[in-house]
């Protein structure tokens, strides 16, 4: 009634529209070596996740994935049902800057999927600095998680796992964020898979919450002290 079109053809609209801007600048989300992900960026983003107070200065950004739910689908249900929170769903995982960004995001995949499909994405090239995330993304030259395991840990090792929790819990802000930007994203009985481009409906929330931050630094920016580009920056 506000714009005087029928639902069907305002939803054309917005899907076309999602469509250009994903196509347009879904390189953005790739990792952009010569831009927010270049390695004098890593160099800062490190410094700032240790000047807040992280035991670790090699930690540039911070990874996880994020289940979106959607409806159940006509056909293929099982490609798409994630047993694990028991929803039908889509999956993302991307990397938090300390600037307030995500400066990466691979999906979305089938929700059936666990965690470690995700991490046969794409990743970076070997370098000094890493990735850091829960225990379920283990330890390699590119990544590192939080001590585990069965036992009690050492007065260190506890330590350290609670000064990266201090830190982390304000990145895990950012997933948050988006959906929060734009609570379309949390309607999942209009997710319809096979239906819809449902699958870029997330990636377009993303750019369009790091285009927002550029304007405007959000909590986790302000928390590190670490400012976004500017939005024109490429």
């Amino acid at each position: 009634m506000q714009y005087g079109q029928a639902q069907s053809a305002i939803s054309e609209v917005i899907n076309e529209l999602c469509l250009y801007l994903d196509n347009r600048w879904a390189h953005l989300l790739d990792f952009d070596v010569d831009g927010v992900l270049a390695p004098a960026r890593m160099e800062e983003y490190a410094t700032a996740i240790f000047d807040a107070g992280a035991p670790l200065n090699t930690v540039w950004g911070f990874i996880d994935c994020t289940i979106r739910p959607t409806c159940r689908p006509h056909h293929l249900q099982r490609t798409v049902y994630n047993g694990y929170e028991k929803v039908y769903a889509l999956k993302y995982q991307a990397i938090m800057l300390p600037n307030g960004l995500i400066g990466h995001l691979y999906g979305p995949i089938e929700g059936r999927h666990n965690d470690n499909a995700l991490l046969a994405a794409p990743t970076p090239a070997s370098r000094y600095f890493q990735i850091f995330g829960d225990p379920a993304y283990g330890l390699s030259p590119l990544m590192i998680s939080p001590f585990s395991g069965p036992g009690e840990h050492t007065r260190e090792e506890a330590a350290c796992n609670e000064a990266m929790a201090a830190v982390r819990i304000e990145v895990e802000h950012g997933f948050g964020i988006v959906v929060t930007k734009w609570p379309f994203l949390n309607g999942w009985w209009k997710q319809r898979v096979f239906s819809s481009p449902v699958g870029r409906y997330y990636c377009v929330g993303v750019l369009l919450t790091n285009a927002l931050n550029c304007l405007s630094p959000n909590q986790t920016s302000q928390y590190f002290a670490c400012e976004p580009p500017s939005v024109e920056h490429d």
